[in-house]
């Protein structure tokens, strides 16, 4: 869940950094200290953090003094990595948890791109909130971070992967993203307005690929022969690209959360408030129609 999602925190731009505490201070917008909450792979950066009183459980990829161990040699505040309630070591969330409607919201920053159930999560998040509960997310903009040529996740792959769920990506989906992710000016993670979308080119020289072909059958091989799990983004999204699976899931009756509220991307991502709800989800064509085509402009580089 969380090795290359630290990665791209570490390697914030100078303009991301300027800005953390103001995108913080928008993650815990209307959440209060008395509510319940749940915070998933908060890692060294919680966002309602138990030490500034929020009355919050932590669910993380390994216990406190394992997360201690992993960023000894990071440069970061050892002393934010907060008690872990629940260690995460695959598989439903609310499973391991099992509490039904119990929290007031849930916050994720820069995990639900690495799941590989993007639906399962959002269905365990819905169970584990109350009615009316929130979901807050902070999402990797795909066109300014190592995914900027990778193809926006589409419907097919999103109820594929919750029909025949597997806890690791397949060949083909790790061959995808090792074969595409890049640099841009050696960075792996960028700033809005710093790269020129829709001029730029695949063959501009500030962006490197990442792996040689070498390399993209090593991790292959990692998959098919040791079946062990990579931590890549296993999803891909631009803020229309997450809205317009949001509207399709939830028109198909799969999905009993809908979007509330967002912020368009500073620095490399967006977020959104996703609420539980009981209300059904009426198609509006002609809107569906203008939100496909935005997120086919997104989705061009």
């Amino acid at each position: 869940m969380n090795q290359l999602k630290q990665s791209i925190k570490h390697k914030m731009p100078a303009f991301v950094k300027r800005h953390v505490v103001h995108r913080d201070d928008l993650l815990r917008e209307n959440i209060s200290k008395e509510q319940l909450g749940l915070e998933i792979g908060p890692s060294h950066h919680p966002i309602a953090s138990k030490k500034a009183g929020y009355h919050v459980e932590v669910v993380d990829w390994l216990d406190q003094e394992g997360l201690r161990e992993q960023y000894k040699d990071h440069g970061v505040d050892l002393d934010a990595i907060e008690e872990v309630d629940y260690v995460w070591k695959g598989g439903s969330y609310y499973q391991l948890i099992n509490k039904s409607e119990y929290y007031d919201y849930i916050i994720a920053s820069h995990m639900i791109e690495h799941t590989t159930d993007f639906l399962g999560f959002l269905q365990d998040c819905a169970k584990l909130l109350k009615p009316m509960g929130i979901l807050r997310l902070a999402v990797p903009d795909k066109r300014y971070c190592f995914d900027h040529f990778r193809d926006v996740t589409g419907i097919a792959e999103v109820l594929n992967n919750y029909f025949h769920p597997d806890n690791l990506q397949s060949v083909g989906k790790v061959a995808e993203y090792f074969t595409n992710v890049v640099a841009y000016k050696k960075k792996i993670s960028w700033e809005k307005g710093s790269s020129l979308l829709g001029t730029c080119g695949i063959g501009n020289k500030n962006y490197a690929f990442l792996y040689a072909p070498e390399s993209v059958r090593e991790h292959m091989n990692r998959v098919m022969e040791e079946k062990e799990y990579l931590d890549i983004h296993h999803y891909v999204f631009t803020p229309a690209s997450f809205e317009l699976l949001i509207s399709d899931l939830r028109n198909l009756g799969l999905l009993d959360l809908e979007i509330v509220h967002k912020y368009p991307t500073l620095g490399n991502e967006f977020l959104v408030t996703l609420q539980k709800t009981e209300k059904k989800s009426t198609v509006d064509f002609e809107l569906r129609k203008r939100m496909l085509r935005k997120r086919n402009r997104e989705n061009r580089v």
